[in-house]
C-alpha cells in the first residue's frame, strides 16, 4: 500500500506483528508499514515516524503500551547497533534465526519442501566473541574508544561491549590509556588528522593468548620503546603486538602495511583439539566454542568414510581443511589470499598432518592443474557468496556430496539453486547461532549427488 495519510513526526498508536531480518518490529497502520527498532510482535506502542519512503515508514519508540513475554531488559541500549536483539529472550532469538532461513527457502519453487532444523543455539550467549575492532576518536577533546551514534562518525564512549571474551574489552581500554598517557591523538576523520584509527584485539578462547592491533594514520607510533613494555607489562598474555598503518581516507579498518612490534606475527588458537596459528589479517570464527560445533556438524553430514579426496574451496587458514584430515583419505585446500595458504602450510607442519596439501589461486584454475577429482567439496565463501563461473565449475566435478556454509541465507539459497538444477538435492538445513544477539545467522547444507 502506497502512504497517502503518514507524515513525518506523526505520532501513532501501533500494534507489531512481525520481525524484519534486520530485528525491526514491524506494525501496520491502515495496511501500511511501519518498521521500528526495539519493538518486538505482540506488543502496542506509541511510535513517532522518522522517515517515510512511497511504500513504508520508520519510526522510533515513544512509550510501549503493552510488552511482550519474550521481552527481557537491555543490557546497554548504546549498543543498539551492535546487539540488536539485546531486548528479546535468547530461545526466542533462536525461532527468529530459523525463520529468516525458512522464509528465505520458502520464497523459491524448488524449494518449498525443504525441511529447515531449529537452530542450534550457543551455551554462552554473551561474552563470547574472539575479536573485536573498536574505533578511536575525539569526544569531547578526550580521546575514545566506542560506538558511533547511529548515522553519524560522533563516537559514543564504550568499554564493556557484553559480548567479547574476558579480557578483551579490558585491553582495549588498556591500551586506548597508554597511549593516551604518551601524548598520542586520536583520528579525526573530516581532516584527516591525528593518529589513532582503531585498536583491535584477537584472544584465544583455549589458549587464553592475546594479539593488539594499533592501527594509526601515519607510520609514526612514538615511543614504541616504552609502549610496548607498558602494553606487556599491564596484559602479560600478550603474545603479539602489530602495528598497521591506513593512510587512507575512508572506513576501511586496516591499511596495507603492518609491523610486528612485539613477539610473533600470529597468537595461537585450539578449535577441536588442533592448534591453528592466527595472524592479525587472518579470517577465523569469532565465536570457538560455536566453531567447534559448526565442525563436527560438518563431519557428521559428510560422514566420511576415510577414502574420499575432499575439496575445501575457501579454505582460508585451513580450520575446516585440517578438521576434515583425520577421517579423509586426501584433502586440498584451495584459498585466493597468500598470506592465508602460507599460515594454514604452518597450521598442517604444527600438528604433523601430512594427507593435506594448500595452494593459492582461483578454485577452477588449481583443481584443473592438480588433476583430482573430489569426492566431497566443502564450501565457507565471504558474505557475498560464490560467484556464477564457480558454480558452473562446481557442478562439473560432480562431486558425491557438497557442504555449504553460509553466514547470508539470500545468496545461500541463490548459490544453490544451479546445484539443484544440475542434480543435486538438499538433504540438510541446519541453522547454527554463531552470533547470538545479533540477527546473523549462520547455515550448514548438505546437498547430494541424485
Amino acid at each position: 500500500m502506497e502512504n497517502g495519510m503518514i507524515q513525518k513526526n506523526s505520532i501513532l498508536q501501533v500494534e507489531f506483528i512481525d520481525l524484519t531480518y534486520a530485528g525491526l518490529g514491524v506494525a501496520k497502520h491502515n495496511g501500511f508499514a511501519i518498521f521500528v527498532e526495539g519493538a518486538l510482535p505482540s506488543e502496542k506502542a506509541t511510535v513517532r515516524i522518522t522517515k517515510v519512503e512511497k511504500r513504508f515508514a520508520y519510526g522510533e519508540l515513544i512509550a510501549l503500551q503493552t510488552t511482550s513475554d519474550c521481552r527481557v531488559e537491555a543490557v546497554n541500549t548504546l549498543l543498539d547497533s551492535t546487539i540488536p536483539l539485546q531486548h528479546l529472550r535468547y530461545d526466542r532469538q533462536l525461532v527468529f534465526k530459523s525463520k529468516i532461513v525458512k522464509d528465505i527457502f520458502s520464497k523459491s519453487e524448488i524449494f518449498k519442501d525443504v525441511i529447515v532444523k531449529d537452530t542450534i543455539g550457543a551455551k554462552e550467549p554473551w561474552y563470547y566473541r574472539n575479536k573485536t575492532q573498536v574505533p578511536v576518536r575525539s569526544n569531547h577533546g578526550k580521546m575514545e574508544t566506542g560506538v558511533f551514534v547511529k548515522g553519524t562518525h560522533q563516537i559514543t564512549p564504550v568499554e564493556d561491549f557484553k559480548i567479547n571474551l574476558p579480557g578483551i574489552d579490558e585491553m582495549v581500554a588498556g591500551v586506548r590509556d597508554i597511549l593516551i598517557s604518551f601524548h598520542e591523538k586520536p583520528y579525526d576523520e573530516k581532516t584527516h588528522t591525528g593518529n589513532i584509527r582503531h585498536i583491535i584485539v584477537r584472544k584465544g578462547y583455549h589458549t587464553n593468548e592475546m594479539m593488539c592491533i594499533i592501527v594509526t594514520r601515519s607510520k609514526s607510533l612514538f615511543p614504541k620503546s616504552k609502549i610496548i613494555p607498558a602494553i606487556i607489562e599491564k596484559f602479560p598474555n600478550t603474545v603479539s603486538i602489530v602495528h598497521n598503518i591506513n593512510n587512507k581516507k575512508g572506513s576501511h579498518i586496516l591499511g596495507d602495511t603492518s609491523e610486528v612490534m612485539h613477539g610473533k606475527a600470529s597468537y595461537c588458537e585450539e578449535i577441536l583439539g588442533i592448534s591453528f596459528d592466527v595472524a592479525a589479517s587472518s579470517f577465523l570464527q569469532v565465536n570457538t566454542p560455536q566453531a567447534e560445533v559448526l565442525y563436527t556438524k560438518v563431519l557428521e553430514l559428510l560422514a566420511l568414510k576415510g577414502n574420499e579426496v575432499v575439496l575445501d574451496a575457501y579454505c582460508g587458514i585451513g580450520t575446516i581443511s585440517l578438521s576434515l584430515a583425520a577421517q579423509a583419505k586426501q584433502v586440498i585446500g584451495i584459498e585466493v589470499m597468500k598470506e592465508a595458504v602460507e599460515i594454514a602450510k604452518v597450521n598442517a607442519r604444527k600438528n604433523q598432518i601430512d594427507n593435506i596439501s594448500f595452494s593459492c589461486g582461483l578454485v577452477e584454475e588449481v583443481v584443473s592443474n592438480l588433476h583430482i577429482v573430489p569426492d566431497v567439496v566443502v564450501l565457507d565463501p565471504p558474505r557475498k557468496g560464490i560467484d556464477a563461473s564457480f558454480i558452473d565449475y562446481l557442478v562439473t566435478l560432480n562431486p558425491q556430496k557438497i557442504v555449504y556454509i553460509s553466514c547470508n541465507p539470500a545468496t545461500l539459497v541463490r548459490d544453490l539453486k544451479p546445484c539443484i538444477e544440475s542434480g543435486y538435492t538438499v538433504s540438510e538445513v541446519q541453522p547454527l547461532d554463531m552470533f547470538p544477539q545479533t540477527t546473523h545467522v549462520e547455515t550448514i547444507t548438505l546437498l547430494c549427488r541424485r
